[in-house]
Protein backbone atom coordinates (compact mmCIF):
# COMPACT_ATOMS: atom_id res chain seq x y z
CA UNK A 1 0.00 0.00 0.00
CA UNK A 2 1.38 3.38 -0.99
CA UNK A 3 0.58 6.19 1.39
CA UNK A 4 0.37 9.74 0.13
CA UNK A 5 1.75 12.69 2.00
CA UNK A 6 -0.88 14.82 3.70
CA UNK A 7 0.02 17.86 1.63
CA UNK A 8 -0.61 16.06 -1.65
CA UNK A 9 -4.15 16.55 -3.00
CA UNK A 10 -5.93 13.23 -2.93
CA UNK A 11 -8.49 12.44 -5.59
CA UNK A 12 -9.86 9.26 -7.02
CA UNK A 13 -7.88 7.60 -9.81
CA UNK A 14 -9.23 7.89 -13.38
CA UNK A 15 -11.84 5.35 -14.35
CA UNK A 16 -10.72 2.44 -16.44
CA UNK A 17 -12.07 2.55 -19.97
CA UNK A 18 -14.35 -0.34 -20.73
CA UNK A 19 -16.18 -1.07 -23.92
CA UNK A 20 -18.59 -3.44 -22.26
CA UNK A 21 -19.15 -6.27 -19.91
CA UNK A 22 -19.61 -9.55 -21.76
CA UNK A 23 -20.55 -12.45 -19.55
CA UNK A 24 -22.72 -15.41 -20.55
CA UNK A 25 -25.68 -13.73 -18.84
CA UNK A 26 -25.33 -10.12 -19.89
CA UNK A 27 -24.07 -7.95 -22.72
CA UNK A 28 -24.82 -4.56 -21.21
CA UNK A 29 -22.08 -2.00 -20.77
CA UNK A 30 -20.17 -1.95 -17.51
CA UNK A 31 -21.42 1.49 -16.41
CA UNK A 32 -25.02 0.48 -17.07
CA UNK A 33 -24.59 -2.77 -15.21
CA UNK A 34 -23.03 -0.97 -12.24
CA UNK A 35 -25.69 1.75 -12.11
CA UNK A 36 -28.67 -0.58 -12.37
CA UNK A 37 -27.64 -2.78 -9.45
CA UNK A 38 -30.32 -1.97 -6.81
CA UNK A 39 -27.91 -1.13 -4.00
CA UNK A 40 -25.60 0.90 -6.25
CA UNK A 41 -28.62 2.76 -7.61
CA UNK A 42 -29.46 3.80 -4.03
CA UNK A 43 -25.88 5.07 -3.57
CA UNK A 44 -26.11 7.09 -6.79
CA UNK A 45 -29.48 8.52 -5.82
CA UNK A 46 -28.07 9.55 -2.44
CA UNK A 47 -25.01 11.19 -4.04
CA UNK A 48 -27.31 13.09 -6.37
CA UNK A 49 -28.32 15.12 -3.30
CA UNK A 50 -24.67 16.00 -2.58
CA UNK A 51 -21.26 14.68 -1.53
CA UNK A 52 -21.32 12.11 1.27
CA UNK A 53 -18.83 10.28 3.44
CA UNK A 54 -18.93 6.51 3.93
CA UNK A 55 -20.46 7.04 7.37
CA UNK A 56 -23.27 9.11 5.83
CA UNK A 57 -23.77 6.54 3.06
CA UNK A 58 -23.94 3.77 5.67
CA UNK A 59 -26.72 5.64 7.46
CA UNK A 60 -28.66 6.33 4.25
CA UNK A 61 -28.36 2.84 2.76
CA UNK A 62 -28.24 0.69 5.91
CA UNK A 63 -25.47 -1.40 4.32
CA UNK A 64 -22.42 -2.67 6.20
CA UNK A 65 -19.23 -0.73 5.53
CA UNK A 66 -17.42 -3.65 3.85
CA UNK A 67 -20.23 -4.08 1.30
CA UNK A 68 -20.48 -0.32 0.89
CA UNK A 69 -16.79 -0.08 -0.07
CA UNK A 70 -17.23 -2.94 -2.56
CA UNK A 71 -20.12 -1.17 -4.30
CA UNK A 72 -18.43 2.24 -4.23
CA UNK A 73 -15.35 0.68 -5.83
CA UNK A 74 -17.48 -0.84 -8.58
CA UNK A 75 -19.07 2.56 -9.28
CA UNK A 76 -15.67 4.23 -9.19
CA UNK A 77 -14.14 1.76 -11.67
CA UNK A 78 -16.72 2.61 -14.33
CA UNK A 79 -16.34 6.36 -13.76
CA UNK A 80 -19.69 7.11 -12.13
CA UNK A 81 -18.33 8.06 -8.70
CA UNK A 82 -15.21 9.86 -7.53
CA UNK A 83 -13.90 11.03 -4.19
CA UNK A 84 -11.84 13.72 -2.53
CA UNK A 85 -10.28 13.88 0.92
CA UNK A 86 -11.69 16.22 3.55
CA UNK A 87 -9.42 17.15 6.44
CA UNK A 88 -6.93 14.47 5.29
CA UNK A 89 -8.99 11.76 6.96
CA UNK A 90 -12.48 11.56 5.49
CA UNK A 91 -13.29 10.45 1.95
CA UNK A 92 -16.17 12.37 0.42
CA UNK A 93 -17.80 10.59 -2.50
CA UNK A 94 -19.45 12.49 -5.35
CA UNK A 95 -21.08 11.84 -8.69
CA UNK A 96 -18.90 12.33 -11.74
CA UNK A 97 -20.53 14.13 -14.63
CA UNK A 98 -18.33 14.05 -17.72
CA UNK A 99 -18.77 16.59 -20.52
CA UNK A 100 -18.98 13.80 -23.08
CA UNK A 101 -20.65 10.84 -21.34
CA UNK A 102 -20.79 7.39 -22.88
CA UNK A 103 -24.00 6.50 -21.09
CA UNK A 104 -26.67 8.08 -18.91
CA UNK A 105 -28.82 5.86 -16.73
CA UNK A 106 -32.13 7.11 -15.42
CA UNK A 107 -33.42 5.02 -12.54
CA UNK A 108 -36.97 5.60 -11.37
CA UNK A 109 -38.11 3.87 -8.20
CA UNK A 110 -41.68 2.90 -7.38
CA UNK A 111 -42.02 6.17 -5.44
CA UNK A 112 -40.80 8.13 -8.48
CA UNK A 113 -43.29 6.38 -10.77
CA UNK A 114 -46.23 6.78 -8.37
CA UNK A 115 -45.32 10.32 -7.32
CA UNK A 116 -45.36 11.67 -10.88
CA UNK A 117 -47.83 9.27 -12.42
CA UNK A 118 -49.09 11.58 -15.21
CA UNK A 119 -45.61 12.64 -16.31
CA UNK A 120 -44.40 9.04 -16.21
CA UNK A 121 -47.38 7.97 -18.32
CA UNK A 122 -46.45 10.62 -20.93
CA UNK A 123 -42.90 9.22 -21.07
CA UNK A 124 -44.23 5.67 -21.54
CA UNK A 125 -46.63 6.84 -24.24
CA UNK A 126 -43.80 8.68 -26.04
CA UNK A 127 -41.59 5.59 -25.88
CA UNK A 128 -44.42 3.57 -27.37
CA UNK A 129 -44.70 6.07 -30.22
CA UNK A 130 -40.96 5.86 -30.90
CA UNK A 131 -41.09 2.05 -30.70
CA UNK A 132 -44.06 1.89 -33.07
CA UNK A 133 -46.47 0.19 -30.69
CA UNK A 134 -47.84 0.94 -27.26
CA UNK A 135 -45.94 -0.34 -24.24
CA UNK A 136 -47.94 -3.32 -22.99
CA UNK A 137 -49.33 -3.29 -19.46
CA UNK A 138 -48.11 0.29 -18.97
CA UNK A 139 -50.37 0.74 -15.95
CA UNK A 140 -48.60 -2.12 -14.17
CA UNK A 141 -45.10 -0.59 -14.39
CA UNK A 142 -43.67 -0.10 -10.89
CA UNK A 143 -40.15 1.13 -11.67
CA UNK A 144 -37.95 1.90 -14.66
CA UNK A 145 -34.34 1.93 -15.78
CA UNK A 146 -33.67 3.90 -18.94
CA UNK A 147 -30.23 3.86 -20.57
CA UNK A 148 -29.13 6.54 -23.01
CA UNK A 149 -25.97 5.82 -25.00
CA UNK A 150 -23.92 8.57 -26.64
CA UNK A 151 -21.57 8.74 -29.60
CA UNK A 152 -19.16 11.67 -29.68
CA UNK A 153 -17.34 12.64 -32.87
CA UNK A 154 -14.61 15.22 -33.27
CA UNK A 155 -15.96 18.58 -34.47
CA UNK A 156 -19.54 17.35 -34.11
CA UNK A 157 -21.74 20.45 -33.83
CA UNK A 158 -24.56 18.43 -32.29
CA UNK A 159 -22.28 17.23 -29.47
CA UNK A 160 -22.96 20.32 -27.38
CA UNK A 161 -26.76 20.25 -27.69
Amino acid sequence: MIRKKYDEPQVSPPAQESAGCKTPRSYIRAATKAATHPFRASILKSLKEGDKSTVELEQVTGEARYNLYHHLNALEQVGLVGWTMKDNKTKLYHLKTPNAPEVAVIILSEDDVKGKKEKFRKVIDALGEVEGEAIRNAGKITSAEICLYYTWEANNKDAEK
